[in-house]
């Protein structure tokens, strides 16, 4: 089975940026809100879901109950969750670090930061 990383983000520009860094080591599924996360992961039978780089801020459900989601159903273990935010304040930060997430990363990314947050996820 073909690993895969998710790349969750509403800005397609950002998406496509990640998705051509990791696109030669994984297969990246794309969603522009949390509920295509849920989506893609409850649905997935095709491939191995090994990271999940996850924005913040988005319309519908956004990285905060996408989160939720994750810690109600177990799943910090199963899928590695990176954070990446045009939101650097304080109170954005220590809200994010509530949840078992791997690192988070601040816009504007450079593909150096999106390398090491994929190596922090330390896939299996």
């Amino acid at each position: 089975m073909k690993k895969a990383i998710i790349v969750a983000d509403d800005s397609a520009l950002i998406r496509n940026i990640i998705s051509k860094k990791l696109s030669d080591e994984y297969v990246v599924l794309q969603a522009s809100n949390g509920k295509q996360v849920i989506k893609i992961i409850t649905q997935n039978k095709q491939y191995d879901i090994v990271g999940l780089i996850l924005d913040l801020t988005m319309p519908e459900y956004d990285g905060f109950y996408t989160m939720e989601y994750f810690k109600q159903n177990n799943m910090f273990d199963k899928i590695p969750v990176a954070i990446i935010s045009g939101d650097d304040s304080k109170a954005t930060i220590d809200r994010a670090f509530k949840y078992q997430i791997v690192d988070m990363l601040n816009k504007p990314l450079s593909t150096e930061n999106i390398k090491s947050i994929v190596d922090k996820m330390q896939i299996r």
